[in-house]
Parts: structure tokens; C-alpha cells; sequence
């Protein structure tokens, strides 16, 4: 029996089986710096290196075990596992597809236990059905497809379907480019076809998703690092504009009114409102060596020192609120007081009656969060887009935010009733 093609399939196999050991290596030393993204990538990268394996198996057995009846057991084995490598890999791929959506929409998809449930499905009737000649029959010489082998087509298929579904029922959040990225896990396969056509007996299948991945790996890669390099480069262009806006000439005139007038009626109120300006001042200043995120018990020391400045200018039209549950994890210099400031700027200010500004922390099991909200006037979007201080520096905070730690930031506001402004800072890999 002639088994050149075998060998290639062998050579092939262990060839991109060492790329595939190289990349997971790779994701093993950068494990820390992981979100789920990624995990659910890595992942992809051992169910693809099982297929690989259960191939290299396969091809071992047909070209060394003699005895038929061994080889057809232990090649119907490596089929199984074959097959269980081949649905992970879609099924992580249904995942990693519906957590890159939720990054890019700030919705959460969940669809795990779903994928789950049709992976085992499909699986246990594939591997059952397998074992009875159903799937695949192996004479020990020659592969024919059972009358069930469709059942591994239509799992497959429903599988990359649902993503599919996905990506076009949000289509509005993901670049086109990017979709194709994401769709080269089903180009990459119908190549692969094509070559089949002409080399019958060639694996294709996990080569093409092996080829895929790093195709996926690589040019996500390449762009992450493009848009951080642009971000940090625009980062350090802005940070004299966010210490301009954050150092306002028209509250450093009323702040140092009102000390002046401390000064006679109240002398050692006056010298604590000093050191708090002093403290203030101070932060502000420091903030342009920030190149780094600072925890949240850092950035509250500053937002107190602000706020007590406000409430010595407001007195009892200002009410402050904390309920600082959680205050380890970072964020970046002075987004907590940007929000802090426009609640009372652009709610409380505006409202003839005063209000109540409420600053809140506490986490989840995927997020920190840190909830600045205000009873003042409100707004709507297009105040936001005619408010060209208020629109650059929540567009400027959502960038900072989004390179310096993946977070996000949601605007809830009503015309009359309040805003209400939260950070989302994801827990995995990036504090």
C-alpha cells in the first residue's frame, strides 16, 4: 500500500502542530496580560493542536500497525478525537466571536451555555455513531463516509451560522475589515476545498484553520498595536489641553474669593481651604507625569480636595455623597474628576435650588465600576454635541479609558431629572 500522501498529511501536521505549540507558549507567558477574548483564542489554539495531533495519530497508525483489526479501533479513536478537537474549536470561535462583539458594542451577549449544549450534542452523537460504523467505515485499507457523517457538516455549520447571525444583527459596531478577519475561519476551509478537489486525500481542514488562526492572531495583533501607538501618541499630544480644562481660570477666581474672604470671617477655615487649593493644585499638576493608571483611593483623594473647594463655594446648595466599596484597582489620572466636575458644572450649577452629587465604587465578578451621579438639570445628546468642553472632554476621558485600561464609560442622562455617568473597568488582565 503506497503511503506517500499519509507522510505529507504526517509532515504537514507536525509542521503547523509546532507553530500552533509556539503561539499557545506564547500565550502562556502573557497569560496575566489575558482577557477572554484572548482566552477563548488560546483556546481555539489547543482544540486546533488536537485536531493536528489526532491527525498525526492517524497517519502514525495506517503506515505502522499491520494488524487490521488494531488499526481499524485505534484509527476510529483518532477520528473521535479528531472530531471533539474540531467542535471546540468551533465552539470557543462562537464564543471569542460574541465577546469581541460585546467589547466593540458595550453590550453583553451571552450565549455560552447554548454553544455548550450543541457542542455535547453533537459530539455524543457523532462519537457514538462513530464507533458503529455510522459516521466513518474503515476497512483498514480505504476511508468511506457513513450515512450520518452530514451530522458533522450540520453541527459545524449551525455553529459558525449563529456567529454569523451575530455579526450581522450588529454589524453597525464592527468594521468591515474586521468582519472579514473574523470570517476567515470559513474562507480559509473553502480553499482548502479546492485544493482537495485536486489532492483527494489531503487533511485540509485543520491546516486551513491553523492558517486561519494566525491570520486572525496576526493582523488583530498588528492592529491593537497601531491603535495603542496612536493612542498614546495623541494621549501625550492632550494632556496639557485636560490639565487646561481641568484648572478652570473662573473657579480658581471664585475658590480664591472665597478664601479671601475666609480669611476675616472664619481665619482657620481659610488655612485648611489653602491647603486643600494647595493639595488641588497640586494633583492637577502631577497629573501630567501620569502616564500610567493610579488607583481609585488616589484619584478620590483629589476628587475630595475638588469637592470640598465647591462646597465652601455652594454650602448648602451642594450635597456630597460617597460609598467607596472598592478602591484598589486603576484607572487613569483625573477621569473620576472630570465626571465629579461636570456633575457639579453642568448639573448642579445650572439648578437654582442646589442638588446632590453622589460619588460610588464597588465591582462585580467581570468589572470595577465607579458611578458619579447628580440630581441637577440634565441634558440631552444634543447638548453634549453643541457643548464643545463638555463633548471633548468625555470623548477625550472614553480614549484615555479605553487605551490605558479597556474600560468604558456610559452617559445616562434626563432633561430635568439628573446624569448619571459610569466607568466599567474589566477585571481580567489589565490591573
Amino acid at each position: 500500500m503506497d503511503h506517500t500522501i499519509d507522510y505529507v498529511n504526517l509532515g504537514i501536521a507536525a509542521f503547523l502542530l509546532a507553530i500552533m505549540c509556539i503561539k499557545l507558549f506564547g500565550d502562556i507567558h502573557l497569560r496575566k496580560a489575558s482577557n477572554k477574548e484572548r482566552l477563548q483564542f488560546t483556546k481555539m489554539l489547543v482544540a486546533n493542536s488536537i485536531m493536528l495531533l489526532a491527525v498525526i495519530l492517524g497517519k502514525i497508525f495506517v503506515c505502522t500497525i499491520k494488524n487490521d483489526m488494531l488499526l481499524i479501533f485505534l484509527s476510529t479513536v483518532a477520528y473521535a478525537v479528531y472530531f471533539v478537537g474540531f467542535y471546540m474549536l468551533l465552539g470557543f470561535y462562537s464564543v471569542y466571536v460574541t465577546y469581541y462583539i460585546s467589547r466593540m458594542s458595550g453590550k453583553k451577549l451571552k450565549i455560552r451555555v447554548f454553544i455548550l449544549f450543541l457542542v455535547i450534542s453533537y459530539l455524543v452523537m457523532l462519537v457514538f455513531y462513530l464507533f458503529r460504523g455510522g459516521v466513518i467505515s474503515f476497512d483498514g485499507n480505504n476511508f468511506e463516509k457513513g450515512p450520518l457523517y452530514f451530522i458533522g457538516q450540520v453541527g459545524g455549520y449551525s455553529l459558525l451560522f449563529l456567529t454569523f447571525i451575530y455579526m450581522v444583527v450588529y454589524r453597525q459596531y464592527l468594521k468591515l475589515n474586521n468582519i472579514l478577519r473574523l470570517l476567515s475561519i470559513v474562507f480559509f476551509p473553502l480553499i482548502g476545498v479546492i485544493i482537495r478537489s485536486f489532492v483527494p486525500d489531503l487533511e485540509v481542514l485543520p491546516y486551513s484553520f491553523c492558517l486561519s488562526l494566525i491570520f486572525m492572531d496576526n493582523t488583530f495583533q498588528y492592529e491593537q498595536e497601531r491603535l495603542i501607538l496612536e493612542q498614546e501618541d495623541k494621549i501625550s499630544r492632550d494632556r496639557i489641553k485636560i490639565l487646561l480644562s481641568q484648572i478652570r481660570p473662573h473657579f480658581l477666581y471664585n475658590v480664591l474669593n472665597s478664601i479671601y474672604v475666609l480669611c476675616e470671617k472664619d481665619p482657620e477655615k481659610a488655612q485648611e481651604a489653602i491647603g486643600r487649593f494647595a493639595d488641588y493644585l497640586r494633583g492637577n499638576l502631577d497629573s501630567l507625569e501620569k502616564a500610567e493608571c493610579i488607583t481609585l483611593q488616589k484619584e478620590m483623594d483629589h476628587v475630595t480636595n475638588y469637592l470640598s473647594l465647591e462646597k465652601m463655594r455652594f454650602r448648602e446648595k451642594l450635597t456630597i455623597k460617597y460609598d467607596i466599596k472598592d478602591e484598589r484597582f486603576l484607572l487613569p489620572a483625573l477621569s473620576v474628576q472630570l465626571l465629579v466636575e461636570n456633575a457639579v458644572k453642568h448639573g448642579i450649577h445650572k439648578k437654582e435650588e442646589g442638588g446632590i452629587v453622589r460619588v460610588e465604587s464597588f465591582s462585580d465578578e467581570d468589572y470595577y465600576y465607579v458611578v458619579v451621579e447628580d440630581n441637577g438639570v440634565g441634558f440631552d445628546s444634543e447638548e453634549i454635541k453643541n457643548s464643545d468642553g463638555l463633548h471633548i472632554g468625555l470623548d477625550n476621558l472614553r480614549e484615555r479609558l479605553l487605551t490605558m485600561c479597556k474600560g468604558l464609560l456610559i452617559i445616562e442622562s434626563t432633561k430635568g431629572v439628573g446624569t448619571k455617568s459610569t466607568i466599567k473597568i474589566p477585571k481580567v488582565g489589565y490591573n
